[in-house]
């Protein structure tokens, strides 16, 4: 375990030492982002640091119809509900759609969504269609199906392509947590949307945090205004403190920002991408995140002041899983140096 001390970005201080940042998250790099700080800023002189008050309050701040408003619009939904929390979103919407129908959770989902006592686990040897003939069989043709877009830890996107081949007597409520996708995959950020193609009998519900990609602390559910309507019915949203209101002031007028940094991200990719193509060892799908399969790498990384995510996935006693985990901030040469690294 390497203990910070400071906010890390391309790079982080240990013991006046400077080393090099490949883990965590914050995609966009916008916790370095001196323009996104400086909104944050006037977010709070205007807003204050945070509104507590719970969203059912007979006093709204009109911030956040709009915060919602401009989400739903980025998610090509019919309407938006913000959380403090992206576990608080994914936890809600799963919530939502199990008091109307059983939700089934695709292997490998996070626990946010899959880990309700009423959500069922669809074990990973079961194919789509024998799960199909099962609830054919319990004639059970409507229920809701949790998944994650991507999975983080290998960096792997989630293929949706099985979906089409689900006969039009179902009726699917698909609950996607995007929390690694929204923000910078897709043209416009737009996240697994931009891979998806559902047939019309499956309706989309999408979840997600801030956090990953936005450098915030929240979350969001967008999808149909039915399904929306509930979510602000929920306990989970009427009662709780929304997100900071200088963050959802900071993201409405940030739209160029993120498009300027979604291709800097992107460049970042391809680059080490190309980088690496010679290094059998290291696997990309084209996400932020690099696996490299190479035993004791962390450790002579750490030794040359470059850190990289390395733990034990998804149990203790399993091999570390080493992943480099790209963002906006990182520049060429630190990239190169990386490589150069990886590869000796």
């Amino acid at each position: 375990m390497i203990t910070l001390s400071e906010i890390p970005g391309r790079t982080t201080i240990i013991n006046n030492e400077e080393y090099l940042f490949f883990s965590g998250y914050s995609y966009l790099g916008m916790g370095l982002n001196e323009r996104f700080i400086s909104l944050v800023k006037e977010g709070i002189n205007k807003y204050g640091i945070v509104y507590p008050s719970s969203r059912i309050s007979n006093t709204p701040l009109d911030l956040y119809e709009e915060f919602e408003h401009k989400l739903s619009q980025y998610c090509q939904a019919e309407a938006a509900a913000c959380f403090s929390s992206g576990f608080l979103s994914a936890r809600t919407a799963t919530e939502v759609v199990a008091a109307h129908m059983n939700v089934y959770a695709m292997p490998h989902t996070h626990p946010s969504s899959a880990a309700h006592p009423v959500i069922k686990q669809i074990p990973e040897t079961k194919s789509w269609a024998d799960f199909l003939k099962e609830r054919e069989e319990k004639r059970e043709f409507r229920f809701g199906l949790a998944a994650d877009s991507i999975n983080p830890t290998p960096g792997h996107i989630n293929d949706f392509s099985f979906l089409n081949n689900t006969p039009a007597q179902f009726n699917i409520t698909l609950i996607i947590d995007d929390s690694h996708g929204i923000g910078w995959m897709g043209d416009e950020g737009e996240g697994i949307r931009s891979e998806l193609t559902l047939p019309p009998n499956i309706e989309l519900l999408l979840n997600f945090s801030l956090s990953k990609a936005f450098h915030m602390n929240g979350g969001a559910v967008c999808g149909s205004l039915k399904w929306i309507n509930e979510v602000k019915q929920h306990v989970n949203y009427a009662t709780s403190t929304p997100i900071m209101p200088s963050l959802a002031y900071a993201w409405v007028k940030s739209e160029q920002l993120f498009q300027h940094q979604r291709e800097i991200l992107k460049q970042n990719i391809r680059y080490l991408q190309k980088l690496t193509t010679n290094y059998t060892f290291v696997a990309n799908e084209g996400t932020p995140v690099f696996v490299a399969g190479k035993k004791g790498l962390a450790d002579f990384l750490l030794q040359n002041k470059v850190i990289i995510s390395s733990f034990s996935y998804p149990h203790p006693e399993n091999d570390p899983v080493n992943r480099i985990v790209l963002n906006a901030c990182h520049l060429k040469s630190d990239l190169e140096k990386l490589a150069q690294l990886i590869g000796q």
